[in-house]
């Protein structure tokens, strides 16, 4: 098969004694192309003068160096020379321009079993809300709880289809789930209602007469908590409110279809986490307090992405790897919020294979109040895509992702990709406490490898992470 390509020349180290300059050449894909501008990066000697059919380049710190490439339709050639301490190494890439692509089979989705089975939620369940996929899974509705009943109505694959109401329905993968024999009871009402403020957190506690679905929303706009519970008819009579709350202001319902009763707990500020369980039949949402907006005394979490031997992240034309790129940042960022006060909790310690549970698990166990995940970027286009980026999943969560990107901009030569929302990386996905994914810059780009391969970049990076976290939390006050 041949498809569209990237070269990528390997790196080559400082000359030893006696060593000769040399230039080796790697291919990623086969010799024929589809799009007329392609991207020759590579990396050689630190200091060399490189050309392209004899134009030079622009060789970076790391040795690195790129150039876009316009090619004719047939045969083309292009020579790449290197020329370091006297010495003149060469390689040329052949490449042959075609507009015709060659058919690619269409993917096909499995088709539906329709089925009568009824399963129950385990442990780490999710709802997805549809069976797309993608690198990082299916769109996620929430996490929910375990040991919910759910009839299912279609299997795709590893993915089941439930029927959670009348006209509602969500996709969950099938290793969440345990088969049970008993359909899950309908027309569930819902019963008394008690908010008490427990010290740390507000519960709200919802009595139900049996288990059922549900998702949960966070509202920017009017800092509310929204929780649709499935199959359920309101039979709500009392909302007792033990006062004085702490987070919550007040709580209100609504019976939105005849199956779909929803629950909305409105907040005096912002959401610090929130944890959702069921305790017998009654559906419990603890509501954290907000803590003091001030990182002395705050618990972040900081997370090295990647790691061990099987998960290395990206790495550099030049052969950074993010994984130790990360590790490094995520202390530097840990010593900086320790200076001001800050209790840091890390997910990784040293060069070790960690699950994202196992990641989420620490943080939960440590009761930490907002988490930071540090990672390195990297794409297919090397010589156009650059720049710093933070994700978020919900939208409360949006504030403090653009807070640090906005800091990480004051930095010279660092370009915007971008703050990336309803992002379905795993550490965006718990409601417990706040938490951001920080992009730093794109390894696979030879402008922004220079930079993020300089230390004393990287501890400015961190530094601006640390000014944007303090510029969020003063937004709250």
């Amino acid at each position: 098969m041949k498809k569209s390509i990237i070269f990528i020349l390997a790196l080559v180290p400082a000359l030893a004694w006696g060593q000769s300059h040399t230039l080796k050449m790697r291919k990623w894909s086969l010799d024929t192309v589809y799009t007329q501008t392609q991207h020759i990066v590579g990396c050689t000697t630190p200091g060399s003068v490189v050309t392209f059919d004899g134009e030079p380049v622009k060789v970076y710190k790391t040795g690195s160096f790129g150039k876009k490439v316009d090619v004719k339709e047939g045969d083309n050639t292009v020579v790449i020379s290197s020329t370091f301490a006297g010495q003149t190494v060469s390689d040329t890439l052949n490449m042959f321009y075609t507009k015709v692509r060659p058919e690619r089979p269409q993917e096909e989705l499995p088709l539906p079993i329709f089925t009568s089975l009824y399963v129950e939620t385990t442990e780490g369940a999710y709802f997805n809300y549809g069976k797309g996929q993608d690198r990082l899974g299916g769109a996620k509705v929430c996490f929910v709880d375990a040991g919910i009943p759910l009839e299912v109505v279609e299997e795709y694959g590893d993915l089941y289809k439930v029927k959670v109401a009348e006209n509602k329905y969500f996709h969950i993968p099938k290793e969440y789930t345990s088969p049970i024999e008993e359909a899950p009871v309908r027309d569930v009402t819902t019963n008394n209602w008690s908010v008490t403020n427990m010290g740390d957190f507000d519960r709200v506690a919802i009595s139900l007469n049996a288990k059922h679905p549900y998702t949960i929303r966070h509202e920017l706009s009017d800092k509310s908590i929204v929780l649709d519970i499935y199959g359920a008819q309101c039979n709500s009579n009392w909302l007792t409110q033990r006062l004085p709350l702490g987070m919550v202001k007040y709580v209100d319902l609504e019976q939105v279809e005849y199956d779909v009763f929803r629950a909305k707990i409105f907040l005096n500020d912002y959401s610090w986490g929130t944890k959702v369980y069921y305790e017998g039949s009654t559906l419990t949402i603890d509501v954290k307090h907000q803590p003091a907006l001030t990182l002395k005394g705050l618990v972040v979490g900081v997370d090295a992405g990647h790691g061990g031997p099987t998960s290395t992240g990206a790495v550099s034309i030049s052969g950074l790897k993010e994984k130790e790129l990360n590790l490094e940042m995520a202390y530097t960022l840990k010593a900086e919020l320790e200076k001001k006060g800050a209790k840091v909790v890390l997910s990784r310690k040293d060069d070790s294979g960690m699950t994202m549970s196992e990641r989420k698990k620490i943080f939960l166990d440590n009761n930490v109040d907002l988490v930071i995940s540090i990672h390195c970027n990297a794409a297919g286009s090397p010589l156009d895509v650059k720049g710093s980026s933070t994700y978020y999943k919900y939208t409360h969560n949006r504030p403090l992702a653009e807070a640090i990107l906005l800091r990480t901009l004051e930095l010279e030569g660092v370009v915007n990709f971008g703050l990336v929302g309803n992002f379905n990386f795993s550490l965006n996905g718990p409601i417990e406490y706040p938490n951001v994914l920080v992009e730093t810059q794109f390894l696979s780009n030879p402008e922004d490898e220079e930079r993020i391969a300089d230390r004393s970049f990287r501890d400015a990076y961190m530094k601006k992470v640390v000014k944007g976290l303090e510029d969020y939390l003063k937004s709250l006050k």
